[in-house]
């Protein structure tokens, strides 16, 4: 049979998982960062909303 050369070798420790890729640590502070500053311009715009802006 064939050995499988994936495995760590017997007593060499694991290398740990290297994490996330920096383009999604990025992309999840930019879409954090927009849904902040969406919810903050919702609530500091106000509430002019209602059946007379349409009208």
């Amino acid at each position: 049979m064939t050995e499988n050369t994936s495995d760590a070798a017997p007593g060499k420790p694991r290398e740990p998982h290297p994490g996330l890729p920096r383009w999604v640590k990025l992309l999840a502070i930019g879409a954090a960062t927009a849904a902040v500053a969406l919810v903050l311009v919702m609530l500091l715009v106000g509430g002019e909303h209602g059946p007379g802006m349409h009208g």
